[in-house]
């Protein structure tokens, strides 16, 4: 028997597990469905490698999720998933969950973002509610002061322009030419800018949630259990409609873990699946896969948020690439103003990736993604036929407001400015229409097949125009030809649509609100609405994405919330 049973030893859940266990009189279950990383057992792909690492690999992913990136038209979701063919959406399967794959971007969005979690319903969750948080979690490398902390167990730190590579100077040149400034340090100010991404890693190395608060200290503790490789299939409840444990599969066995309270922390996708499978969510979708209904929570699985992204290519001459001992390729981050009515300042974000990928070819080109970084469009998650055992259909509607898709226009606009801009055309071969194409994946993966194909393009690229020419005709979409498609509204929101991708930062479908909201899901305190015993902790909650890579912004929840239960 368990005081508390976390499910889901991702960034949420690593936090928990530490703060809770700190506690020597609470027991403390932490049960993850991929594989540990201990202290003294990292693999090197994740401690080493820039972002993504072991590609798609079963022991890092779940490989059996897809989903819908957009929807056009107003179509049932029998239609959708009938006429539209889903894409990877890479989610962690391994402990520290995101934090371990991911390009280890630790922004926390602006204050403008959590004042609007409040307005909505999230009492007790406006920026000056949390920032006390975010600086418990950081040990700040570069900077001191208000905005800052030095005592966290997180180390941030930041690639300066002077270690940057040419094209990088060269598009922070461009940029302060429009009037966004240069600055070193994106948290100490909250206006337009250029900015160093500030990252969680140290030296090279990649310091995950696992790293960070899973420590040998903290694993020592005789009151924290880690169950790993093991997989909750279902919640159990007592009569009373409260939760008393979860039944898990572990080396083929089914078992039951007992505990007191249950805090759901398997992230915005499944942690609504987890709900639904055991009966709580939204009544009528319930009863059409067959489920008993125990709580009629309709915001279950709805509300579905993720920062949309269209990418522009670009192939770079020899002394504008990145050295190779830079491993991760996120340089500089841009926050800019749309200026629509009605969208707060800062609702932009352009990031550039001064290389694409690991292989031979990757290290030639660079990417500029960019869009709405306050985003409106609202998807959903829900259970399929098979609601038991499949994963479920997630169906993302990027783009699908107008206000975003407006921005995005723009957006990719700018982008392509600054890209043909003087300070920044010297730098390239050529600019074109990106898209993350199954292909394209294909080129990412260090299969040993893959390292050969990428090594031999690489020679052929560089070796001039002649071999240069054909090959790029091979990565630019013939459909989007850039200089033309530019100029043309219909024809840039065409190629928007076709190749958005959401930046895998899906928040929101178990959003925090007033009990008296039926779209919420959870409480202020993470109390899940209409049964005891159950929490969501995790991105599912957040009422809004912020304007943020979400990592930092899920641990200063967890943070917030391991204080909210410990005071019971």
């Amino acid at each position: 028997m368990f005081d508390y049973i976390i499910i889901g030893g991702g960034s949420a859940g690593c936090v928990l597990a530490n703060r809770l266990s700190a506690n020597p009189n609470a027991q403390i279950a932490l049960v993850e469905a991929g594989p540990d990383t201990p202290p003294e057992n990292i693999p090197e792909s994740i401690y080493g490698e820039g972002y993504l690492p072991d590609y798609f690999s079963p022991s890092r992913y779940w490989t059996r999720l897809k989903v819908y990136r957009s929807a056009i038209g107003n179509r049932s979701l029998d239609e959708i998933v009938r006429e539209e063919q889903p894409v990877r959406y890479e989610q962690a399967r391994v402990m520290g969950g995101g934090s371990s794959v991911n390009a280890q971007i630790a922004l926390r969005g602006l204050p403008s973002d959590y004042d609007e979690w409040e307005a909505m319903g999230a009492s007790g969750w406006g920026w000056e509610n949390c920032l006390p948080y975010f600086k418990r979690l950081e040990r700040d490398m570069d900077f001191d002061g208000e905005y800052h902390s030095k005592g966290g167990p997180l180390p941030i730190r930041r690639v300066f322009d002077g270690d940057w590579a040419g094209f990088a100077r060269a598009f922070r040149d461009a940029l302060v030419d429009t009037g966004l400034p240069y600055s070193d340090d994106c948290h100490a100010t909250f206006d337009d800018g250029c900015f160093p991404y500030p990252k969680n890693n140290v030296y090279g190395r990649r310091v995950s949630a696992a790293a960070a608060y899973l420590t040998n200290t903290v694993r020592a503790r005789r009151n924290l259990r880690i169950f790993s490789e093991t997989e909750v299939t279902g919640l159990l409840f007592s009569e009373d409609r409260r939760a008393s444990g979860v039944r898990v599969v572990a080396k083929g066995k089914t078992e039951e873990i007992l505990g007191n309270e249950i805090i759901v922390s398997a992230g915005a996708l499944h942690s609504p699946t987890i709900l639904m499978r055991a009966g709580i969510g939204p009544a009528d979708h319930l009863r059409e896969v067959g489920i008993d209904v125990r709580a009629d929570r309709p915001g279950v699985g709805s509300n579905l948020q993720d920062h949309p992204l269209v990418g522009l290519g670009v192939h770079l001459r020899p002394e504008a690439r990145l050295q190779p001992h830079i491993k991760n390729p996120f340089l500089m981050y841009t926050r800019f103003s749309s200026g629509m009515e009605g969208c707060p300042r800062g609702d932009m974000k352009m990031s550039l990736g001064n290389r694409f990928d690991q292989s031979a070819v990757g290290h030639q080109f660079a990417a500029i993604r960019v869009g709405p970084d306050k985003a409106y469009s609202r998807g959903y998650v829900r259970l399929n036929a098979t609601a038991t055992a499949d994963e479920p259909v997630v169906m993302f509607n990027l783009l699908s407001d107008p206000r975003d898709m407006k921005r995005m226009v723009d957006g990719i606009r700018f982008a392509y400015s600054i890209l043909t801009s003087k300070p920044v055309s010297g730098t390239v071969h050529s600019v074109f229409a990106g898209a993350y194409t199954d292909w394209i994946r294909r080129l990412s993966s260090p299969t040993p097949h893959m390292r050969a194909i990428t090594k031999i393009g690489s020679m052929l690229l560089d070796l001039g125009a002649v071999t240069r020419k054909p090959l790029m005709m091979m990565a630019e979409p013939r459909k989007f030809a850039i200089a033309k498609m530019i100029k043309d509204d219909k024809a840039v929101e065409e190629f928007a649509r076709a190749t958005v991708l959401g930046n895998w930062h899906a928040v929101g479908t178990c959003r925090m609100g007033a009990q008296n909201d039926r779209s919420a899901v959870v409480d202020a305190s993470g109390r899940v609405l209409g049964v005891s015993g159950l929490r969501v902790v995790d991105a599912s909650i957040m009422p809004s994405v912020p304007c943020a890579n979400t990592n930092l912004t899920t641990l200063m929840l967890a943070e917030k919330m391991s204080d909210i239960i410990a005071a019971g």
